[in-house]
C-alpha cells in the first residue's frame, strides 16, 4: 500500500480508501503513523496531527530516522528497514489476541475474522464448495452498488463468503453487503470446524480468527 495515496486500496477494493478519511484523526486518542510521514510527506493532512495533540491525544510513530513525526510523538518506535515493524505488529497483535483485547461484536460484524478457510488448502471455503448450484446473491439494491460503485464482473470475481453458524452448528453463506446491523447469522469467531462439500468430501475449516491465532503461535515459537 505504500505511496502518498496508498495504492493499495484500490489495487485490492477498487476504491481509493472509502473507508476512511484524515478528518477522523482529531478525534482519535491514539494515533500511529507506520509507513506515513504526514508532516513532511502529506504537508496537507499534517494539521490534523496539531488537533489531536490540542485534544490530549498520544502520538506514535515508527519509523527507522528520528524524522520530523518522530520529535512530535509521545512514543518513537526505531526499527530496521525492512521487516521490523511487521513483527512489531505481529507482536502487538499476538497480545491483543491472548488477551482477547477486542470487541468480539464488532469484528463479527466488521472483519474477516468469522470467514472460513480450508485447513488442507488454507483458502477460503467458497458456498459453490459446499453447494454445488449456488448463485451469488442480489445485492445490486445494496451499498455496494449504489455508493461503491460495484460492477457485475466485480461481483462475479468476488463471489460470497462462509461463516459457521453457532446456532445451528452449520456453514451459513453471506455477501459482502452483509455487515454491520445486516450481518443476521451468529457468526462464530473462534474454531474448528467439519464441513461436507458437495462433491461428498469432508474438510476440516477454521475461521480467520482462529488461523491467525495458529501463525501467532508458530511466530511466538
Amino acid at each position: 500500500w505504500r505511496g502518498d495515496q496508498a495504492p493499495g486500496h484500490p489495487y485490492v477494493h477498487g476504491l481509493q480508501t472509502s473507508d476512511m478519511d484524515m478528518n477522523d484523526l482529531r478525534f482519535s486518542k491514539l494515533v500511529i503513523q507506520i509507513g506515513k510521514n504526514l508532516i513532511e510527506n502529506k504537508m496537507p493532512e499534517s494539521h490534523w496531527l496539531n488537533e489531536v495533540m490540542e485534544r490530549g491525544g498520544k502520538l506514535v510513530d515508527i519509523a527507522p530516522e528520528y524524522n520530523c513525526p518522530s520529535t512530535k510523538s509521545d512514543y518513537w518506535l526505531a526499527v530496521r528497514p525492512g521487516l521490523s515493524d511487521t513483527a512489531i505488529l505481529l507482536a502487538v497483535t499476538k497480545i491483543l489476541i491472548d488477551n482477547k483485547w477486542y470487541k468480539p461484536d464488532f469484528c463479527r460484524q466488521f472483519t474477516d475474522f468469522p470467514l472460513l478457510v480450508r485447513t488442507d488448502t488454507l483458502v477460503r471455503l467458497r458456498p459453490q464448495d459446499v453447494q454445488a448450484d449456488y448463485r451469488p446473491k442480489d445485492i445490486s439494491a445494496g451499498p455496494s452498488y449504489k455508493i461503491q460503485g460495484l460492477t457485475d464482473e466485480q461481483r462475479q470475481r468476488i463471489g460470497d463468503f462462509c461463516v459457521w453458524d453457532e446456532e445451528r452448528k452449520e456453514v451459513a453463506f453471506i455477501a459482502r453487503d452483509d455487515v454491520g446491523k445486516n450481518l443476521k447469522v451468529p457468526a462464530a469467531l473462534e474454531g474448528v470446524f467439519q464441513v461436507k462439500l458437495a462433491n461428498g468430501q469432508t474438510v476440516e475449516v477454521m475461521t480467520v480468527l482462529e488461523m491467525y491465532k495458529r501463525h501467532l503461535r508458530d511466530y511466538d515459537a
